[in-house]
């Protein structure tokens, strides 16, 4: 079975099925969007991820960004890990309101977690993300 082509941009596949996938343009993908996020967002912790949110002022789509650091696991882990939360993100994303940038920092328990657990986690990030929150870290004075 080979997979649908793309042509221009657009692919064969049906609009119920693109409205299903996790492109590019809903991720956060470089350094420095993440750096933003970390620096101006909100952080917040549960027992599967920290993270940070971030409102972006506009009406454009919202973005996510992953990151599972070497303490969660081996390489297996940690790929799985981000398989899961990028499942549970997608199923999910109709309860994020337009307009944010969210990262998800995985914690180790991720890897063992049911997936009703996780993806409930996802969800209750994803309907809070609009509540207001003090923001992340301010500079600390005389730190060197």
């Amino acid at each position: 079975m080979s997979s649908p082509s793309v042509r221009n941009g657009k692919s064969d596949r049906p609009a119920s099925q693109e409205s299903e996938r996790f492109p590019k343009t809903k991720r956060l993908r470089k350094r420095a969007e993440f750096q933003r996020v970390y620096e101006e967002g909100a952080r917040w912790t549960n027992v599967y991820f920290s993270g940070f949110c971030r409102k972006t002022g506009g009406q454009e789509t919202s973005r996510v960004g992953l990151t599972v650091p070497r303490a969660v696991g081996n390489a297996v882990n940690r790929n799985r890990v981000k398989r899961r939360l990028r499942e549970a993100i997608r199923q999910n994303w109709a309860l994020l309101p337009a307009g944010f940038e969210i990262v998800f920092h995985a914690r180790r328990p991720a890897a063992e977690a049911e997936w009703k657990a996780l993806e409930a986690a996802v969800q209750s990030v994803f309907r809070n993300a609009s509540k207001p929150r003090p923001s992340a870290r301010k500079p600390a004075s005389g730190a060197r």
